[in-house]
């Protein structure tokens, strides 16, 4: 007991406990400049061991010496009557109190600046534990078209999506056995689920029946089921009771749904409808969708989730059927007509944040992060999320979030097609191609092939890019009929610029879309002509100045086959700085492939 009270007496204890959170907080600074700067993995282990060498020297001194108004000397040499460790005590108190607010500072900027900022959606990918559950499409017993009950078995996915301990495969994974009879254990093991739910659906006038049944797949036991024979304004009733009955046999968190979103049933039938073909894609789909919305609004203007749905469509929309200015005002006044209905909307004030006028891309990837954080199951956000990372050169940030949309849609093209893309612009290209080559096998997925010729162009084998073009043949317009000409005129050392140029003049006539014309674009970067291409990108945007829109964006497939030198070029860094996206690498810390060197942003 005499020794502690000695060690307390001349301050050793407060030292160690000063000195340990000094040396935390400089650890975290160290770790953080190390990793900014690029400093290899032993520098920041030397740092440590001299931290913790420096530990019992710091106690030695506490012990053997004292800090005397004369300077310091050794406590032997101190009269006690005129010693100071009180006061010295004292100030050492102040000091550990100010230093620990500070490692609690640094803490809380590591954990919800720096850690997030760095890993987006990091919460999302943490997997591990939760219970498993796929909705397949309910069966549609009536003598109509399958939209309405294919979205409401949507609308009970999106509600279980909503649970923290549930994970629940994505529609597109699930809408893959549709029609199919299948053994559940296939479909369990396909989705990579523990149980299923499955149902039918027959609408009749004002009447619905509705049956369910949730199916563990291991064993084929029915878990529970029920069936609904009511009025169809009860269809929240209806989808509520559901939600819960599953919650209750897995023992899980539901968070409670807000009140109804519509009092008005067919509104909220057109609402399903429109979903179901929202969800569903594809060049005509969609349109009728819009339709659908408008005359739910016109049967309930107060429908805010019609508004939200609304601006879901015109945003995917971008650049497609819309063009990309028109689509962004529209979608940001559907947005914020939703938000005005109903604030806490998590879609739509994501949709506001990415479409509003003074658009930027710090705003842009923290409402999409935002959007994944409310809704960790949203394949839609997530691949958004992916595409902004590759944008932005976070490509080992995509390779994660990819593997999340893999993990949530395992029988869908998606997630694959951008771990290749995020891949590939991580310079990963063996795993580029495995990813390829399971869309191909898996999915005959063209566009994988056209990626494999464009990796094999980027290399020089020019034998194994034709023979992938070759097997595409002449279906887009943005590809050469006739691939082994297309490829010998271009790489001709005297002819080769002219013969490339008048091949994309000819094709950018017959374009239809903005996209098409960018693809075919993209054919400057796989043969290097970099001076040609940004040239054409200058005409492309036609005096366009803002970011939001695919044409003012940084283009895709150059960030994807960086190699070409697509980000060495200065006119890269040039629309980076207008466009904002340095400002998001000064907030959100350097992408993967560029440096900031004496101040100023440098890319490879």
């Amino acid at each position: 007991m005499s020794l502690i009270a000695e060690l307390k007496r001349r301050n050793v204890i407060r030292v160690g406990i000063a000195y340990a959170v000094i040396g935390w907080v400089l650890a975290q600074v160290a770790g953080f400049a190390a990793e900014t700067f690029g400093a290899p993995e032993w520098v920041m282990k030397m740092f440590v061991v001299f931290l913790l060498l420096g530990l019992p020297l710091a106690l030695f001194f506490a012990w053997a010496f004292e800090l005397t108004p004369e300077g310091l000397k050794r406590e032997r040499d101190v009269d006690r009557s005129q010693s100071i460790t009180r006061q010295t005590g004292r100030k050492l108190d102040r000091v550990i109190i100010i230093v620990l607010g500070a490692a609690v500072l640094t803490l809380l900027v590591k954990e919800f600046y720096f850690d997030r900022a760095k890993n987006p959606g990091n919460e999302v990918l943490a997997t591990a534990g939760r219970q498993s559950i796929a909705v397949l499409p309910f069966v549609n017993m009536s003598d109509d078209n399958d939209h309405f009950s294919d979205g409401l078995s949507e609308e009970l996915l999106n509600l279980l999506a909503k649970s923290p301990d549930l994970k629940v495969a994505g529609r597109t994974s699930s809408f893959a056995f549709k029609g199919r009879n299948e053994d559940l254990r296939e479909i369990g093991d396909a989705l990579g689920v523990e149980h299923v739910l499955e149902g039918s659906v027959r609408r009749s006038g004002d009447r619905i029946r509705i049956t369910a049944q949730l199916i563990k797949v291991d064993d084929g036991f029915h878990v529970w089921s029920d069936t609904y024979d009511r009025e169809i304004a009860d269809i929240f009733d209806i989808q509520d009771d559901v939600a819960g009955a599953i919650a209750e046999n897995l023992r899980l968190r539901l968070s409670p749904e807000s009140d109804r979103p519509t009092d008005n049933p067919e509104a909220y039938a057109l609402y399903l409808q429109a979903l179901s073909l929202q969800a569903a894609g594809g060049p005509v789909s969609p349109g009728r969708a819009q339709q659908m919305l408008d005359q739910a609004i016109a049967l309930d203007p107060g429908f805010a989730r019609a508004y939200e749905l609304k601006a879901a469509y015109y945003w995917f929309q971008s650049g497609w059927l819309i063009d990309s200015p028109t689509a962004q005002a529209f979608a940001y006044a559907a947005a914020m007509k939703a938000l005005e209905l109903d604030p806490t909307l998590a879609g739509a004030r994501s949709f506001a944040d990415t479409a509003k006028p003074d658009w930027n891309w710090i705003d842009e990837i923290g409402a999409i992060e935002n959007l994944v954080r409310l809704e960790p199951d949203n394949v839609r956000a997530l691949d958004t999320l992916t595409y902004d990372l590759i944008l932005a050169g976070y490509f080992d940030d995509a390779v994660a979030i990819a593997a999340r949309i893999i993990d949530l849609e395992p029988v869908a093209p998606v997630g694959y097609a951008r771990m290749g893309e995020a891949l590939t612009g991580a310079g990963r290209d063996d795993e580029a191609r495995l990813s390829a080559m399971h869309l191909i096998t898996e999915f005959d997925w063209a566009p994988a092939r056209e990626h494999l010729a464009i990796i094999a162009l980027l290399e020089g084998d020019d034998d194994a890019a034709i023979a992938r073009l070759e097997e595409i043949g002449t279906a887009e317009v943005w590809l050469p009929s006739d691939a082994r000409r297309f490829v010998s005129g271009t790489r001709d050392p005297q002819n080769g610029p002219e013969f490339l140029d008048e091949w994309i003049r000819s094709r950018l006539a017959t374009a239809a879309s903005l996209d098409e014309r960018r693809l075919v674009l993209s054919w400057y970067l796989h043969f290097g002509y970099l001076e040609q291409y940004w040239e054409a990108i200058h005409t492309l945007r036609g005096g366009i100045d803002r970011g939001w829109t695919n044409a003012d964006l940084l283009e895709y497939y150059g960030m994807i086959f960086r190699r070409s030198g697509f980000a060495r070029h200065p006119e890269y860094l040039l629309r980076a700085r207008a466009y904002g996206l340095t400002d998001l690498w000064d907030l959100r810390g350097a992408p993967d492939h560029c440096t900031k060197a004496s101040g100023d942003w440098v890319c490879e």
